[in-house]
């Protein structure tokens, strides 16, 4: 465990799915419209915190002084990829 945690809430309120980014570990997570997801970032030193950097379709969180994180969506922890969306014009799975 450690001894330092803070955490971001996000919540897409667009009518579009938007991409949510987490550095240095290039992990992407899409939420839906009017989804949430929490980040909870874990410190060994010093308490964690955040830069946020927003664009057309995505969230770019950096996670500073930082060891670990967690993203959360209801209680339940979600997997980098979560709900993914195929690239405009990318070709469906196992099609070239």
């Amino acid at each position: 465990m450690y001894p330092f945690s803070s955490k971001l809430g996000v919540w897409n309120a667009r009518k579009a799915p938007q991409v949510v980014a987490v550095e240095p570990w290039a992990n992407d997570y899409t939420l839906l419209p009017d989804e949430k997801l929490e980040i909870i970032a874990f410190g060994d030193t010093a308490m964690p915190w955040f830069i946020v950097v927003e664009w057309d379709g995505t969230t770019q969180v950096y996670c500073e002084d930082t060891v670990d994180f967690k993203l959360v969506q209801g209680g339940r922890e979600l997997e980098c990829g979560h709900q993914r969306q195929a690239e405009p014009g990318a070709a469906p799975d196992g099609g070239a």
